[in-house]
């Protein structure tokens, strides 16, 4: 009886695959060529392909994106300081006229207690 032996199957980690792929894309060679070349079928190659794209966008956040709703944040902020700021000092001067307000208040009642003592 004949024994027939089998290839045994590679396995390959996702900075290989990565590796390959840059390969097939700054290396103009076809995707038949380059899966010849390294023992694979052309299928993996396609499949490779289609999972690292897929998985992109989660591993490799867009940057641009985040930098400028970064400075829309910082704008926002910055209005929202000074806006702040402007009430901080409105109610500052809201208090000095409660405060003065109040003051004359209490000096009118007292010349009119004095004026209703003296007669």
């Amino acid at each position: 009886m004949q024994t027939i032996e089998t290839p045994k199957r590679k396995y390959f980690t996702k900075q290989q695959k990565l590796k390959i792929l840059e390969e097939l894309k700054t290396g103009g060679m076809t995707v038949t060529s380059l899966a010849r070349q390294r023992g694979i079928h052309p299928i993996t190659l396609y499949s490779w392909k289609r999972t690292m794209t897929q998985d992109k966008p989660e591993n490799q956040p867009d940057y641009q994106e985040i930098l400028s709703e970064n400075e829309k944040l910082k704008k926002e902020l910055e209005n929202y300081k000074k806006a702040i700021g402007e009430l901080a000092v409105d109610k500052q001067i809201l208090k000095v006229a409660n405060d003065v307000l109040k003051k004359s208040v209490r000096e009118q009642k007292l010349k009119s207690r004095k004026k209703s003592s003296k007669k």
